[in-house]
């Protein structure tokens, strides 16, 4: 990550990145094709249950990412045992962080939170079946998504999309067979995504463990327990800022919800395919998560510079012909989720109004890789809310008056745009701060070669 051709350094690190993160995140998209075939009252309770998803991997992300910052910048800085502390205080971060979701698995715990949204009875007794599994699955998760933000410390990123590609397998194929063939139901399709998060953690420790390489332990002695306020520090506002976005889909969801449930699932559906359009665009902002840590702790700034313009130029090279090709076939692409017709009207108009918001967003996700990579997570929180909390959801709220419930999809093209703007701010003054932080530590590695030095001379 020093050293080389820098295109080719984040192409080998970002490529089996996408591809985990397509991955990751096609445990929902595979949920939301096979519940839609179960009928509008199934995918409306999915849809509502989605927000506590996105807690239980933002508190899993937290962890992940803090691990990869803290762990990358160890290693170009020459300390080895850093990254070994690091990763022998993580079992028990993710068993505090994760133990009080697992309580969500009890109906009357997780009913004092859907009650709110005013859904219909019918509706609500799907969402018990989904959350029954959905909560046990948040450690196992967690878990998963650690392993790989270790192998991502390393330069590793082919291991881990292997890792993914295995444990979607399992879920693809556990999904029609629960679901239809043992009759759960919809909670057959959180019970497969259980059981493929656990194959690709099993995978990913082993191999870990094999290789004799740093891996998450159970330890409590005090010197790896300090690593917890680090990890705080990096982890925290990251798993806040992807807090940002259940909070704001729940809110989304419930100025949604009196307009029907075909509403709240044409928002799921558009959702879900805008994801498919990001995550080559989130593989590259991870990917400057441990390059821009390792060549933060080596004093590289010319190397991270060099980084970012190769990003953000990758960025729109991908986006651009995506994004038309998405737009022009927008009915299509829904088809295949097999929607009603009014389902099928509502979600190609949220999807199609989505995209036109998007012509500034590879800005706004290398800001966040570069914030994560720099140890500046800080901005990554900021623009996250700025976007969904400021923005989304006071337009959501005045477009839903004025014009309707078709308007609701509007507030998230116009919250794209306007965060877009803000990012362009922030990329300049991360920038000022990577090339202030390199400065510090070729000053630091000055003073450590010339301390050892004056050791060996005595």
């Amino acid at each position: 990550m020093g050293k080389g051709n820098v295109l080719q350094t984040l192409i080998g690190l970002s490529a089996p990145a996408m591809l985990s993160m397509f991955f990751q995140n096609l445990y929902a998209l595979a949920d939301t094709i096979f519940v839609s075939w179960l009928g509008t009252t199934e995918l409306a309770a999915l849809s509502l249950c989605i927000p506590l998803l996105f807690i239980g991997m933002a508190l899993s992300k937290g962890v992940a990412v803090g691990t990869t910052a803290l762990m990358s910048h160890a290693r170009g800085s020459g300390r080895e045992d850093r990254t070994t502390q690091v990763a022998g205080a993580l079992l028990p971060i993710l068993a505090v962080v994760t133990a009080p979701l697992c309580l969500l698995a009890v109906p009357e715990i997780n009913m004092v939170f859907f009650d709110r949204f005013g859904a219909d009875a019918a509706v609500l007794a799907e969402v018990k079946k989904f959350m029954f599994w959905l909560a046990l699955s948040f450690p196992v998760m967690a878990f998963a998504m650690t392993c790989e933000g270790v192998f991502l410390s390393y330069g590793d990123s082919k291991l881990p999309m292997k890792a993914m590609i295995a444990g979607n397998l399992l879920n693809l194929c556990l999904d029609p067979l629960l679901i239809f063939g043992c009759n759960m139901g919809i909670a057959g399709a959180s019970l497969s995504s259980l059981l493929g998060w656990l194959c690709s953690g099993s995978i990913m420790w082993i191999t870990l463990k094999r290789r004799n390489l740093d891996h998450p332990i159970f330890s409590l002695t005090p010197q790896k327990m300090k690593v917890w306020k680090d990890m705080l520090f990096m982890g925290g506002p990251v798993s806040l800022a992807m807090l940002v976005m259940p909070l704001s889909n729940a809110g989304l969801n419930f100025i949604l919800t009196p307009f029907g449930p075909a509403f709240v699932g044409s928002w799921m559906l558009s959702a879900n395919l805008e994801k498919m359009i990001v995550l080559p665009l989130y593989g590259l902002s991870c990917s400057l998560i441990p390059f821009a840590g390792f060549n933060l702790g080596a004093g590289n700034g010319q190397r991270i510079r060099e980084g970012i313009k190769l990003a953000i130029k990758s960025c729109y090279m991908l986006l651009i012909p995506i994004g038309i090709l998405f737009y022009l076939f927008a009915p299509q692409i829904i088809g295949l989720f097999k929607p009603g017709t009014e389902v099928m009207t509502l979600s190609s108009w949220a999807f199609r109004a989505a995209l036109v918001g998007y012509w500034l967003i590879p800005v706004e996700l290398i800001v966040i890789g570069l914030a994560q990579g720099i140890k500046r997570p800080q901005y990554t929180m900021f623009i996250n809310a700025t976007r969904l909390l400021l923005l989304r959801l006071p337009l959501a709220f005045i477009f839903a008056r004025l014009w309707g419930g078709k308007a609701i999809y509007i507030s998230h093209t116009a919250s794209l745009l306007i965060s877009g703007l803000i990012s362009l701010f922030v990329l300049k003054r991360l920038l000022h701060l990577s090339d202030k932080g390199c400065q510090t530590s070729q000053q630091k590695t000055g003073r450590d070669t010339i301390t050892t030095s004056t050791f060996s001379k005595q």
